[in-house]
């Protein structure tokens, strides 16, 4: 008979969603009803790292540190640092093609498609990762399959931009605007960057209202 006196610690289930703790490192492990959630945590972390360093200077040591998620936890859900690198960049290029050609094909209105490509773009670029700008820098740490597939994604967002700016803006040339429309994509990008302390609608207000009279102004100004 035990004695008495000892006595055993209830066992504790973690809440619903919660992880279990590894008791080796501390850091909690998954459960299935948070590995979607922890997922979307290890891409932001890991976005974040790949737009601060150099690809070769960000680790899996590092991306697990800064989520609080131990080594075997990321590796459920990606098989090295590089699918990682490969799913922050393809996931959201994924979801911004996808929307604008949706717009696209539903909206007769070409001033309307174009204002809601303008503030989904820019809203993904100042409320998630900006994507074009990690895939540029990082550019040459990507398989050439991989590599190319982005590739091809971005350039399909971009034909469902120029097949709207084409229609407003008649009076250019198609090398015009696939010009004027890179040279936009750039500028919205930069707010990653160059947001200054502003909040986000101060930047989405901003930069969208700049990115649409960029695209539909039918001539200079006469000084």
């Amino acid at each position: 008979m035990g004695n008495p006196l000892v006595r055993v610690a209830p066992t504790r289930t973690p809440p619903n969603g919660a992880g279990e703790r590894d008791i080796v490192t501390g850091m909690t492990e998954d459960r299935p009803s948070a590995r979607g959630s922890r997922r979307e945590l290890l891409l932001k972390v890991a976005a974040d790292l790949f737009m601060e360093h150099p690809y070769d200077s960000v680790t899996v040591g590092m991306v697990c540190a800064q989520a609080g998620i131990s080594a075997p936890g990321l590796y459920r859900h990606f098989q090295n640092k590089q699918a990682l690198l490969i799913a922050v960049v393809e996931n959201p290029i994924g979801s911004l093609h996808e929307f604008a050609r949706k717009v696209a094909e539903e909206q007769d209105d070409p001033h309307a498609a174009l204002t809601a490509m303008v503030d989904f773009h820019i809203r993904s670029v100042v409320e998630g990762p900006p994507t074009p700008l990690i895939f540029l820098k990082n550019e040459h740490a990507f398989p050439e399959a991989d590599r190319r597939r982005i590739r091809r994604a971005m350039n399909l967002y971009a034909e469902e931009w120029i097949s709207v700016v084409s229609i407003l803006r008649p009076d250019l040339s198609d090398p015009a605007v696939r010009l004027l429309t890179q040279t936009v994509f750039s500028m919205l990008n930069a707010a990653a960057t160059l947001h200054k302390g502003l909040d986000h609608e101060t930047i989405v207000t901003t930069m969208s209202t700049a990115a649409y009279h960029a695209l539909t102004a039918s001539s200079r100004p006469h000084v």
